[in-house]
């Protein structure tokens, strides 16, 4: 969470040397966040560094030689959201096509697509540094309804991601959680809880955002981007506090009920 947030921003330094307006710089340092949030697959827990790489390089390149190429920032910023787009979805066609028939579309691939084209729209109507910082909130906010939009599903965001941790490794675990999940009510409200209250933590971080950057000067944009990321690690602090010290350990006592009992003559046994 720490490098989702900070990446930009150090982004946004450490390209200062080479005279690229802020919103060109904070274009490629969110590139370079969307290659690490599209490399990761939340259901597996895998990391796909190929993937990362091109996802983050491909843009970066089509930014730089954009502006190198004296196109300007909107259009040097448009490139490269364009660029990206086409990369996940030739990686969505790939997955699709190789995968097995029924296999499900990763939904946060499809989140971070759906990021991408709003992030060419927004891009395509201004360059003012600003509003390129103000547009990561747009991004929040899709988050946020992503979320939300889960809740009710039968996969909310929070049984998807927790499942492998609930689990710890262990197919008896992963199929007492999937009891648990049809068998009790509590259980699944816990994680639908927990999702949603995520959902509403991204929506009013979008909120605040777009407050604290047009509330700042408009050339204080290094400060600014510092200032407009407290509130998410406020708000996600407490959600995961209350989530961690409320919520999870419910769940894991209601996933414990529905684990095989041990045979009687076992725990005799264990105990001499």
């Amino acid at each position: 969470m720490a490098v989702d947030l900070l990446l930009p921003t150090l982004v946004l330094a450490a390209l200062a040397p080479t005279g690229m307006p802020a919103p060109v710089r904070l274009a490629i340092g969110g590139t370079l966040l969307t290659g690490k949030a599209i490399g990761g697959r939340v259901e597996s827990g895998e990391f796909r560094w190929r993937l990362a790489v091109v996802v983050a390089l491909v843009p970066t390149v089509a930014i730089a030689g954009c502006y190198l190429a004296g196109l300007g920032s909107t259009a040097s910023m448009v490139a490269g959201a364009v660029a990206s787009g086409a990369v996940v979805v030739a990686d969505l066609l790939r997955t699709r096509i190789r995968g097995k028939a029924g296999h499900p579309i990763d939904g946060f691939a499809l989140l971070v697509l759906v990021e991408v084209t709003v992030g060419v729209v927004l891009t395509a109507i201004s360059g003012d540094a600003r509003f390129a910082l103000a547009r990561s909130s747009f991004y929040v906010a899709v988050a946020g309804v992503f979320v939300l939009a889960t809740t009710w599903s039968d996969r909310p965001l929070m049984r998807v991601a927790l499942k492998p941790v609930a689990s710890k490794g262990d197919p008896a675990r992963a199929e007492a959680f999937e009891r648990a999940w049809r068998n009790s009510r509590r259980f699944r409200m816990l994680y639908r809880a927990m999702t949603a209250g995520l959902g509403a933590v991204l929506l009013a971080d979008a909120v605040l955002r777009v407050v604290i950057i047009y509330g700042s000067p408009a050339g204080d944009v290094l400060q600014s981007s510092l200032t407009s990321q407290l509130p998410l690690f406020v708000l996600i602090g407490l959600w995961f506090a209350a989530g961690r010290g409320l919520a999870v350990p419910r769940a894991e006592r209601l996933l414990d009920a529905e684990l095989p009992k041990p045979p009687a003559g076992d725990s005799v046994s264990g105990c001499r």
